[in-house]
């Protein structure tokens, strides 16, 4: 098929076409240079020549200006981005809440009691799922509750809260150890 009468005329008219584009493009790059506007230098752009206009025909200003960082309305970069704002909530005395304040009695669960040598002590866990322990004077609960005692199977908490009337009582509420299951 290459040797075919009709392919060397398509070739030959591929060549004399390129041929001549080569030779058009030399003698556009052969060409006079455009003539150079005065007062500008190659790599310069309007700014810089306003610039050098300016300069020349002004006396020259001091532009001394110090650069004052202002952080109003801009975030601290030396703070953690996950800090919660008002996380720490502060009691009546004036001392911050335990984790275990932060939760009603009810929802804590009881999980173990270690009764025996020296103080009594309990395991309970938070509906986050962290787990504590606890002894006799821990504060737990929202209505400010202290650990009053720890038996084999439960906790006492002694809470104060305010009544309809608005007087202070305390009650005892107990947190209690679930049965296992099976056992009778």
């Amino acid at each position: 098929m290459l040797n075919s009468p009709f392919m060397g005329k398509i070739m030959k008219k591929q060549l004399f076409y390129s041929l001549i584009l080569f030779f058009a493009f030399g003698l556009v790059s052969c060409g006079e240079e455009s003539p150079v506007q005065p007062g500008y230098t190659p790599g310069q752009n309007k700014k810089t020549q306003n610039i050098q206009q300016n300069v020349e025909g002004a006396a020259p200003e001091k532009i001394d200006q110090k650069y004052v960082y202002n952080p109003l309305g801009k975030r601290d970069p030396f703070e953690s981005p996950i800090k919660e704002e008002g996380a720490e909530v502060v009691t009546a005395e004036g001392v911050p809440l335990t984790p275990l304040q932060k939760f009603d009695l009810g929802q804590l669960r009881l999980i173990g009691v270690i009764v025996g040598r020296g103080e009594p002590r309990a395991m309970v866990i938070s509906p986050d799922g962290k787990s504590f322990i606890l002894k006799i004077g821990t504060k737990v609960g929202k209505n400010n509750g202290v650990v009053v005692s720890i038996t084999t199977n439960s906790v006492e908490v002694e809470e104060k809260y305010f009544d309809f009337a608005g007087s202070i009582r305390t009650g005892v509420q107990e947190i209690k150890l679930p049965k296992r299951e099976g056992v009778k």
